[in-house]
């Protein structure tokens, strides 16, 4: 159908051939709602028409005074298909999962922009961005002392020591290197890091946004087969993993500080904002701190690190958050 017979936004009903209203829309916004297979849901990505179809609501959003909700005229036009039975076709298949029908017009579900994000930052299609690095870093490995270096490839940002040990990982999508140094990316990185486990903490997972537990993990030997009350000799870290999604975590036990905000204003009294240093550096993360289990159930973990001239002690609770803090300054 040529567009000159049918520029309008009425929609016609394609098993009817008769223009739904508001009241016809509920039997397929209840569909919406429903769960939808995602073998189903990403099938409907393979044309590219439905492609730039969502590539059409970017550019609708990145006008100046652009409404949420875009017209079938607006979309058509701006995908560039004459024929509009065609375009609405396509734009049937997107509905459900990616986009939905409203008074107006259509607008992006979550998943579709979510999809839109995806296609923007490169995360499925940028398979061949050029790798950085390794590039050589003012740093020194927390266990050997060896000089440390960073590489962005496949995705992944990677820091370690000239002695392959892992100081810093962490994924970032292809947008993100394009134009970016490798300082730019451990910047980012450290801040999503950061964000990360402000999240983890609270109970939900920074991935998919599902409910998780942390806790600690107590590993080694304490020498009296008694691991309640004496910590000599293990390592405490903090963990968390969704079952949902796969993603796991698990940072020195020390890190727990390094989001609380009285911790993040030291750090800036000493000249050293947080977020401009190597995390890997920072002592509540490198330093041997001192240890002691609470004796309660659930077990809290109490520690004390030294950050410049002043002594942190907190207790930790059972989720890895900052219960108790103070400070002492010689």
């Amino acid at each position: 159908m040529d567009d000159t017979t049918d520029d309008s936004d009425a929609e016609m009903d394609p098993k009817t051939n008769t223009e739904t209203d508001a009241n016809t829309e509920t039997d397929a916004n209840d569909a919406a709602s429903a769960r939808v297979d995602p073998a189903d849901a990403f099938a409907a990505l393979g044309n590219s028409i439905r492609v730039d179809i969502l590539r059409a609501f970017l550019e609708h959003q990145q006008a100046a005074t652009a409404a949420p909700v875009v017209q079938f005229s607006t979309l058509r036009r701006a995908v560039g298909l004459r024929d509009s039975g065609q375009f609405r076709y396509h734009l049937e298949q997107l509905r459900g999962a990616f986009v939905e029908k409203c008074d107006g017009g259509y607008r992006l579900t979550y998943a579709g922009s979510a999809v839109l994000t995806a296609i923007v930052a490169g995360t499925y299609t940028d398979t061949d961005t050029e790798a950085l690095g390794p590039t050589p870093l003012d740093s020194a490995c927390e266990f050997c002392k060896a000089a440390v270096s960073a590489t962005y490839r496949d995705g992944v940002l990677t820091v370690s020591c000239e002695n392959e040990h892992p100081l810093f990982v962490w994924a970032l999508p292809p947008n993100a290197a394009a134009a970016a140094s490798i300082e730019d990316l451990i910047e980012l990185a450290t801040t999503l890091a950061f964000q990360s486990y402000e999240l983890v903490v609270d109970g939900t997972c920074s991935e998919c946004y599902s409910s998780i537990t942390p806790g600690f993990e107590f590993t080694g030997d304490t020498g009296d087969g008694d691991d309640t009350d004496d910590t000599a000799g293990q390592s405490v870290r903090f963990t968390a993993a969704c079952d949902a999604c796969g993603a796991a975590w698990s940072v020195p036990v020390g890190f727990a500080l390094l989001t609380h905000p009285e911790i993040e204003r030291l750090y800036h009294r000493q000249g050293r904002p947080l977020r401009t240093q190597y995390w890997w550096e920072l002592e509540p993360v490198t330093s041997a701190v001192e240890l002691e289990l609470s004796g309660t159930d659930p077990h809290r973990v109490q520690l004390s690190v030294d950050i410049g001239d002043a002594t942190v002690r907190a207790t930790l609770d059972e989720t890895g958050s900052v219960a108790e803090l103070e400070f002492t300054t010689d």
